[in-house]
């Protein structure tokens, strides 16, 4: 693959197995990991716990929709602020802050006073965090790791769906140990301000030495591409993709809550739509190392994807485990395919750095529309067939923009 440059690593370097930042390559990717495993924790602890917080707030359909929704538009809108804050006071020290910022997102939610608007104000928090942290990862990955980068994203790709399938899984139990919802929740603000405090005591030896720099004759354009069609489409697949993924996340637990599971059977098919994932984020960057044109695997992913919604709409007991399987490997390799876009389309570190940016932006505040409308859907029909027939409708309609992701579009050849 194309996009972010590699600096060429010394006999030292390969010798020790240390990248140029100063640390053993495998320390960089162990913090990594840790951090992605925080990054979207909170999305996946609240709806297995959707129907106790709404024994205890008026927490109706749409207003449960919100609670994802806010998160993701907010982790879109402050993209674009997550990297300016690493320009200003480097990379390193912003993710390491903006870690502590998630912390206290979850760590408020033990107050007892406040009520619904405290959570809504804790979710916007946890994602204006997520959203900036999520601007720098990638580039910091790239810098630090050259050698190992396509590995050390498929381990952070990972570490994000993971974390929300533990967080999933453990809500319930930790409730019940902790002594309520609000504890559960709160716990994971707990673990990320451990992980940021290891983070920021491991900067100093991060920021070694590493960067190359640019040569003072080439300017750096870090305006985004609005006017690229390259970026438009791009960002599009990645858009639809996080529209359809987040509503998985936010109303798969509820759908079979509604459909009489338990709380723990419910939660448990979250898990699933999470594990599933993995697969797909571990395997798909392999093979794009061996192939150019992406539109097989996007085709591919998209009819999963679609074939899972399907199986939800036609019988969601019957064929519960294929359906969410489906469901499930379908949006995880589609989001790994987004990011693999990404980088096809730019040839440089600062153009994959602007359509980073814009697709971060476009497809968080977007997506954000997913979760929410299910909800509002939900309330008028009293029940999840029209939600998940809209969805399905999308998935279908991203085979248009699959066909436009053909090879050797580039920013720079517009």
């Amino acid at each position: 693959m194309t996009g972010l440059p590699v600096r060429a690593d010394t006999t030292d370097d390969r010798r020790s197995g240390r990248t140029g930042s100063g640390l053993p390559a495998w320390s960089i990717v162990g913090l990594v990991a840790v951090v992605g495993l925080n990054l979207r924790a909170s999305l996946g602890s609240i709806p297995p716990l959707l129907d106790d917080i709404g024994r205890d707030l008026p927490l109706n359909g749409t207003a449960a929709g919100l609670l994802t929704s806010v998160a993701v538009v907010f982790m879109g809108l402050c993209a674009p602020l997550g990297q300016r804050l690493g320009a200003r006071i480097g990379p390193e020290v912003a993710i390491g802050l903006m870690m502590q910022v998630l912390a206290a997102a979850g760590l408020v939610r033990l107050l007892p006073w406040g009520g619904l608007p405290l959570l809504f104000a804790s979710a916007a928090v946890a994602g204006a965090a997520m959203g900036g942290i999520s601007s720098l990862m990638p580039a910091l990955i790239g810098h630090r790791v050259p050698r190992i980068r396509g590995f050390t994203m498929g381990i952070y790709s990972t570490g994000l769906a993971s974390g929300v399938a533990i967080a999933a899984a453990v809500a319930v139990p930790w409730e019940n140990w902790l002594g309520g919802w609000r504890a559960s929740l709160a716990a994971w603000g707990a673990i990320a301000a451990l992980t940021g405090a290891v983070w920021l005591l491991a900067v100093p030896r991060m920021r070694g030495s590493s960067a190359t720099p640019v040569p003072a004759a080439v300017v750096v354009d870090h305006r985004l591409p609005w006017r690229s069609a390259t970026a438009w489409w791009v960002t599009l697949y990645s858009t639809g993709n996080m529209i359809v993924g987040f509503s998985g996340l936010a109303w798969v637990t509820p759908l079979y809550a509604s459909l009489g599971k338990s709380p723990h059977e419910a939660a448990a098919m979250l898990v699933l739509f999470q594990l599933v994932q993995l697969a797909a984020m571990l395997t798909l960057p392999g093979i794009t190392d061996f192939t150019r044109d992406r539109r097989p695997m996007l085709v591919l992913m998209t009819a999963l994807t679609a074939t899972g919604i399907l199986l939800l709409l036609i019988d969601p007991l019957a064929f519960a485990i294929p359906a969410v399987t489906l469901f499930g490997i379908g949006v995880g390799g589609g989001s790994t395919l987004g990011l693999v876009l990404i980088v096809d389309s730019t040839d440089n570190q600062a153009d994959a750095a602007r359509l980073g940016a814009m697709t971060l932006l476009v497809a968080f505040l977007t997506g954000a529309l997913g979760p929410f409308m299910l909800g509002v859907l939900k309330d008028l029909s009293g029940g999840f067939t029209l939600g998940y027939s809209v969805v399905l409708a999308l998935t279908l309609s991203m085979l248009v923009v699959v066909a436009a992701n053909r090879p050797g579009r580039s920013l720079s050849r517009e």
